[in-house]
């Protein structure tokens, strides 16, 4: 079954009220090589960077860990024991520096930057693929990764907002990975939690990159829900929509119960249909 792109996403698009979710699995959509005939490398899945934490540990097995508790106690476990998620945000800082014109190539990115009408795009990711990939597509952007950034608003109003909704890895002391780290945005408190609580008033969300499973997931579907609650609604009711591969009523209902509606999208063909995706929705 071909993608199908929902009627709304186009209209919201066209009205430039559309904020697209960028999770890690389109950082992962990228691969490049570190030298010619290097085997061909992406950026590291969540599962690999808990994984590589236990390794740091001590534990050649991480699933020794996780007998023993969640992923997100295992990274707290690794603040713990090693004063800070410094070792581990430099090893995920190394993992994640493709070449140029690999990161140029990206299909997701390449449409991501073409979304001219999208003056605000905001990621869970780390690394500073959106911001390289919108530059070297000729697109002006400004990346808002603490509340300073905010204040610098002014000075070039038209230019795109990337939105590091997490951190990244030019304020490592400020990244959401731990479970206190975690903890702490569920206050909805934080800088972020109000600028995103601005920010979709009047507009609708497209996640693209999670999975259901994904650790971003659970929270920021919690925050979008308590926010849009006593809000009055888009015309259609909805206020996000999310690209799942191969969804099953499991996935679909959940997630509508959040007030999310599904995009299914092949699972053999992620990459490729989420970049069609965004290219529908331009008309």
């Amino acid at each position: 079954m071909a993608i199908v792109c929902p009627q709304e996403l186009n209209d919201v698009y066209s009205s430039g009220r559309l904020i697209p979710f960028v999770g890690a699995g389109v950082s992962m959509s990228v691969v490049w090589k570190e030298h010619p005939g290097a085997a061909q490398k992406r950026g590291p899945s969540w599962t690999e960077l808990v994984d590589e934490a236990a390794r740091k540990l001590g534990f050649s097995d991480p699933a020794l860990l996780r007998v023993r508790g969640t992923d997100l106690q295992i990274l707290e476990y690794f603040k713990l024991k090693q004063f800070g998620l410094y070792p581990l945000t430099n090893w995920l800082y190394a993992e994640m520096r493709p070449p140029d014109e690999d990161l140029k190539r990206s299909i997701i990115h390449q449409k991501l930057a073409a979304l001219t009408n999208c003056n605000l795009i905001y990621t869970t990711n780390y690394d500073d693929f959106i911001e390289r990939s919108l530059a070297l597509h000729g697109r002006e952007c400004r990346r808002v990764a603490v509340e300073s950034d905010m204040a610098r608003a002014h000075l070039a109003p038209a230019v795109c907002e990337i939105v590091k909704f997490h951190g990244d890895f030019d304020y490592p002391q400020y990244m959401v990975l731990s479970e206190s780290d975690y903890e702490q945005r569920l206050t909805l408190e934080t800088a972020m939690d109000y600028r995103l609580r601005a920010d979709l008033l009047g507009r609708v969300v497209l996640f693209l990159g999670y999975s259901f499973r994904d650790t971003n997931v659970s929270y920021l579907f919690r925050r979008i829900n308590v926010i849009f609650k006593n809000l009055p609604g888009s015309p259609t009711g909805r206020r996000a929509y999310i690209t799942v591969a191969d969804p099953s009523d499991f996935e679909i209902e959940l997630f509508r119960a959040r007030n999310i509606e599904v995009i299914p999208i092949n699972g053999r063909e992620q990459t490729s249909e989420i970049a069609a995706l965004l290219e529908m929705m331009k008309g």
